[in-house]
């Protein structure tokens, strides 16, 4: 009997021993397998974060140029072109202030607008660097007062509106998507 025991107890042992090396195998390789799948997870999430944040930032940019662009086109349509001698107030603090803002908002964050609004981005920025140069030309140096409004649009760089409407489509498209 003692020496099936000491078979039993040696095949017992033998086999835990065994056991314990195929564990410790499966153990790391289930390690490994996790490790992989935990940097795929971290380099998907971080993608998704980035564009997540990229969109965050594009919708905020595009409501900021929507805005101003209505405003713009508010003054035009209630007094700008249709006052009947200069209004310096509200030639720089709405038609000047305006247009700088916007201008300034495309060139420094063209890096956040969408790819399809960068030619329409483009034109707006063109026609408020002519309209800011005459405007520059007429009130600063040349200290014009009696010419009532600034236009370019005879000059040949008109009101890109197609840009205009491009842009307001594409805040709303954006801000419906961010905010499911």
């Amino acid at each position: 009997m003692s020496e099936l025991l000491q078979q039993i107890l040696g095949s017992t042992i033998v086999t835990a021993f065994f056991t314990a090396i195929i564990a410790y195998f499966f153990h790391k390789r289930t390690e490994r397998h996790n490790s992989i799948i935990k940097r795929e997870f971290e380099a998907l999430s971080k993608k998704d974060n980035s564009y997540f944040e990229w969109r965050k930032n594009t919708v905020e940019l595009l409501g900021q140029v929507y805005i101003h662009l209505n405003r713009l086109k508010l003054a035009f349509q209630n007094k700008y072109s249709k006052i009947q001698k200069y209004d310096q107030f509200y030639e720089d603090e709405i038609i000047l202030k305006s247009n700088q803002h916007i201008r300034d908002l495309l060139i420094n964050n063209g890096h956040s607008l969408p790819p399809e609004l960068l030619d329409e981005a483009t034109k707006l920025v063109e026609h408020f660097d002519v309209w800011l140069t005459k405007y520059n030309q007429i009130r600063i140096l040349d200290k014009d007062f009696n010419t009532k409004q600034i236009y370019v649009g005879p000059d040949g760089f008109r009101f890109p509106e197609n840009a205009e409407r491009m842009f307001k489509e594409k805040y709303i498209e954006m801000f419906n998507e961010l905010h499911r």
